[in-house]
């Protein structure tokens, strides 16, 4: 569905660029940017967790997978993206300085899967105690703030491995959903997305509905500097306003696109479009 929508934004973008006469598709006007060059970072991380996202929209009944990643600062931050992103970023690091054409651009970020996902990013300060994350809607930026949340997990007994690690067993109810959490003796109290507050690294995770089930698959110790865009100009929201507009977009996806322009629909077809696009939020409430 991500895929989907992409490319559907991007041929609507040709569209407008085929307007204009000068443009040519396989011009190099695009250069490949480092780390350092792209982004505002603001630690360094040499620890990174991959683990694959299953989620499984049950009114639709569709699954979908998505590997993620999380990267371990030196300086007490976090930061939760798609792997892809950091892919994509990797190789226009190795190239900086290479001018990529608008064909070539194009060809990486779905080489690497780079879009952002419905989950976002996840920038965690363990200074204090603070996240910001980072989503889009139709192509619009948004940043909403909030302290990280205290999850009451329960330690139980049991045990599983992991990658070769022993985990231990946690459980708790957060934000609609009775989660099942297996952290390893790793020494960072963290894991996807906004999870905290385990002795140990959390290698894997699902809630009870089988919605969601996060599985790490592999850990890389790269060296990554991690923030946001030097570009970002997000509009700056609260948690709550973010998702229930989110909420409204992916339930009326097929009504949006219809009435942003980018697809030609006639008027009499509209009402028969597929209202609902993959949705399935982690938090509940």
């Amino acid at each position: 569905m991500i895929i989907r929508i992409f490319i559907i934004l991007y041929l609507a973008s040709i569209s407008v660029l085929a307007m204009a006469e000068e443009f040519d598709s396989n011009k190099k006007i695009y250069p490949m940017l480092s780390f350092s060059e792209r982004y505002n970072a603001v630690d360094t991380a040499n620890f990174e967790v991959v683990y694959a996202h299953a989620i499984l929209d049950p009114v639709l009944n569709q699954k979908n997978l998505i590997h993620e990643m999380l990267c371990i600062g030196e300086n007490s931050y976090s930061f939760y993206i798609k792997y892809g992103s950091y892919k994509s970023d990797s190789v226009a690091n190795a190239k900086q300085g290479y001018v990529e054409s608008w064909n070539e651009q194009l060809g990486r970020f779905r080489k690497y899967d780079s879009v952002i996902s419905d989950y976002g990013k996840i920038l965690k300060n363990l200074n204090n105690n603070s996240l910001k994350a980072h989503n889009i809607i139709f192509g619009q930026s948004y940043l909403y703030e909030e302290p990280i949340p205290e999850i009451n997990w329960q330690l139980s007994d049991g045990t599983k491995e992991i990658l070769g690690y022993e985990c231990h067993k946690a459980t708790a109810r957060w934000r609609g959903r009775d989660w099942t959490a297996w952290y390893s003796d790793i020494p960072f109290s963290d894991g996807p997305y906004k999870f905290t507050g385990l002795p140990g690294l959390i290698l894997g995770l699902e809630d009870a509905s089988g919605e969601h089930k996060f599985q790490a698959i592999g850990i890389k110790k790269d060296k990554y500097p991690f923030g946001f865009d030097k570009n970002f100009d997000p509009i700056k929201t609260k948690r709550e306003k973010f998702e229930a507009m989110q909420k409204d977009h992916k339930l009326n996806f097929g009504k949006t696109l219809a009435n942003s322009g980018l697809a030609q629909v006639k008027p009499e077809d509209k009402e028969r479009i597929s209202q609902r696009s993959f949705y399935c939020p982690i938090e509940l409430e």
